[in-house]
């Protein structure tokens, strides 16, 4: 018995070694792999690098760098650990691989046109001993491709809805999809993420489903994909919507003042999708006028008159509803139309002539307002060309009376016809005038038209004035030239006063001694035989 179990014992002893052999080379294994992943600042051999991301088609560079090299190459391996580069020397006959640095302390290579294929670790070994290694992750990006939207064809109704649906393929990993309306971002249903057969792609399909009206006509409904691979907006479709919806109609006149006896339209306008072709025009309460035609989305007067007063109605029809509206149209008189204006353009006295010598009210480059008399509130104005009286006169059916003029405040024959019982404030009337000459009869006005409680009265008497500048122009030529031949004359004058004095002949020599005149002459030289000689010159 003692000697089975010292057996025994000794088979124990020869397992637990195994074992403990076994552990010790897992837990050399395991320190090994834990140190190939970690960097440690104690090791200067141990290689360094660092993880990167790329998308399809782009240019990845793969660095490994150690701090110390005892003459130990550096190498970099692809995922299926074949070597791409061992120190300058190419070991895969892969152009897209690149050595960009080799150096005792560091590797660079580049990859260009990655592909989805590319993704996965590499592996950087320096073979020191024991032989160390670090990876580095490439993370290739699948683009995605533009969002198609479908599912609107034809236009639709307005109240009605639309369904749209965006899809966007080959994005790695899977995109984001976004609505919008126009520049507004709108919210659809939640995407749909499916993966594509034999590649490491996905396909993102978003559904979005509108109640539209006539405000989403033309609106701009778009689909963008949002993916780390690309740019915000980099990838976006756009789709018009084409909602149907009955128009909306007005009526443009010709001109706000239609007139009595011309010519007149109005036109119908309406607004829908799409745009009407059938119009229908009406009277309210009537019948159209025997000279109104109707022409299309027209309604054409060929002459207008107050018989045409009334409602119109158009009504307009594009196939998917109606609209109409009304339009009132008030036919102006002819005179009606125009304000009453003083036509005479007023010099520096009135143009309304008086029965007597006083002075006439002056024009003022300022409307001269008349305060209003008892019996009405209205006002008198009086600008520098033009006389708008804003009253309601009754008309004139009998010769105008004449009131005899305050001595403060002066009048003329036309305001006492118009205002009997007005009195004018001295404050208001501005500086007078000489008058003119008196005419032989009092002003009437020509007309008194009245349109909105405005009256315009036409002075007959005022283009007198005319003849009136004639002859002050003249006589202020006359008198300009009176002026200067007077004052040549003054001149002359004075040039010839200043040139006066005596000068002495032959007649007087001799005579200085003379006692008196006889002997003066008869002693003169030459006595009167010398009478012949004398000559006198006058210039």
């Amino acid at each position: 018995m003692s000697g089975m179990r010292a057996r025994q014992s000794m088979t124990f002893s020869a397992f637990q070694r195994a074992a403990l052999r076994a552990l010790a080379a897992l837990t050399m294994l395991l320190a090994t792999s834990v140190r190939s992943n970690f960097v440690f600042d104690d090791d200067p051999f141990q290689p360094v690098t660092q993880d990167e991301t790329v998308a399809v088609g782009g240019v990845v560079t793969l660095t490994c760098s150690v701090k110390e090299n005892d003459n130990s190459s550096l190498q970099w391996s692809n995922t299926a650990q074949q070597t791409l580069y061992f120190g300058e020397k190419r070991a895969l006959r892969d152009n897209r691989i690149q050595l960009v640095k080799s150096t005792g302390t560091e590797l660079i290579i580049s990859i260009s046109d990655v592909q989805l294929s590319d993704d996965g670790e590499y592996t950087c070994s320096i073979f020191t001993m024991p032989v160390r290694t670090a990876r580095a992750t490439v993370t290739v990006l699948g683009v995605p491709g533009k969002p198609v939207i479908t599912g609107f064809d034809d236009p639709v109704e307005e109240g009605g809805k639309v369904s749209l649906t965006c899809t966007s393929s080959g994005s790695k990993p899977p995109a984001k999809l976004h609505w919008y309306r126009d520049q507004e971002e709108i919210q659809g249903r939640p995407d749909v993420v499916e993966s594509n057969t034999d590649e490491p792609t996905y396909t993102v399909t978003s559904e979005l489903t509108l109640t539209v009206t006539r405000d989403d006509n033309n609106a701009l409904i778009a689909c963008a994909v949002d993916h780390p691979s690309i740019a915000n907006g980099d990838k976006r479709t756009e789709q018009p919507l084409s909602v149907l919806f009955s128009p909306s109609v007005s009526i443009q006149p010709e001109s706000d003042l239609p007139r009595e006896g011309e010519k007149f339209f109005l036109q119908c306008v309406g607004n829908g999708n799409p745009e009407p072709t059938a119009f229908v025009w009406r009277r309210k309460d009537a019948e159209l006028p025997p000279l109104a035609k109707v022409d299309g989305a027209f309604l054409r007067f060929e002459s207008l008159n107050k018989s045409d007063n009334g409602v119109y109605e158009c009504e307009a029809d594009n196939g998917i509803g109606m609209g109409d509206i009304t339009h009132t149209l008030l036919v102006q008189d002819q005179e009606d139309s125009d304000l009453f204006i003083l036509t005479s353009s007023l010099p520096s006295s009135s143009a309304f002539p008086t029965d007597s010598p006083e002075p006439s009210v002056s024009t003022s480059t300022e409307d001269e307002t008349i305060p209003p008399f008892s019996s009405s509130s209205s006002s008198t104005t009086f600008p520098t060309s033009t006389l708008t009286i804003s009253s309601t006169l009754p008309p004139f059916t009998s010769a105008p009376s004449t009131l005899p003029p305050s001595p403060e405040v002066p009048t003329t024959p036309l305001s006492n016809a118009l205002f009997p019982d007005l009195t004018l404030l001295p404050s208001s009337v501005p500086t007078r005038t000489p008058p003119s000459p008196p005419s032989s009869s009092p002003a009437t006005p020509s007309s008194v038209p009245r349109l909105n409680g405005v009256h315009t009265f036409t002075d007959p008497t005022a283009m007198s004035t005319s003849s009136g500048v004639d002859h002050a122009v003249i006589g202020g030529v006359v008198a300009v030239i009176v002026f200067i031949m007077l004052c040549l004359l003054i001149v002359l004058g004075r040039y010839l006063i200043r040139h006066k004095g005596t000068y002495l002949t032959h007649e007087a020599k001799g005579s200085d001694d003379a006692p008196d005149a006889d002997t003066a002459i008869i002693n003169a030289e030459g006595g009167h035989s010398g009478v012949d000689d004398k000559k006198e010159y006058f210039i």
